[in-house]
């Protein structure tokens, strides 16, 4: 059984993470999650298990001042499939991320096993993500 997770719940997660509360988003992560970061900036790699993986969030939020945030525009489900459109914002260092994500969650058991980011200006993000 793959499980599956309502879209009022994929909400409630994405805002659970972009308001710091990351010990509360374990319960939605499978303790063997790998969340793929993409691209070439230093934080980009695949993060494995779940506290690699909350660790990773808190340290995002802290990069950020706590500035970042996704703002869901579209969901879709298919089975243990979710795909997700998000408009992400956030300020570090003097700079300015604002652009389209798509996020694809992976889910086993009720519980997000794997996330995939694709990022609608790479060049963008990864210069943002860059010290």
């Amino acid at each position: 059984m793959t499980g599956t997770i309502e879209p009022s719940r994929v909400k409630r997660i994405i805002a659970l993470f972009h308001t710091g509360r990351v010990e509360i988003l374990r319960a939605f992560l499978a303790e063997d999650i790998i969340w793929r970061v993409p691209h070439t900036h230093p934080l980009a790699a695949d993060i494995i298990g779940i506290d690699a993986v909350t660790a990773f969030l808190t340290r995002a939020r802290a990069e950020t001042g706590g500035t970042l945030t996704a703002v869901p525009v579209e969901i879709a489900i298919n089975g243990p499939v979710i795909f997700c459109l998000m408009r992400v914002t956030a300020c570090r260092g003097g700079k300015r991320l604002d652009q389209n994500v798509v996020t694809l969650w992976r889910i086993r058991d009720g519980k997000i096993s794997e996330r995939d980011l694709f990022m609608e200006d790479t060049a963008a993000a990864d210069e943002f993500w860059s010290y």
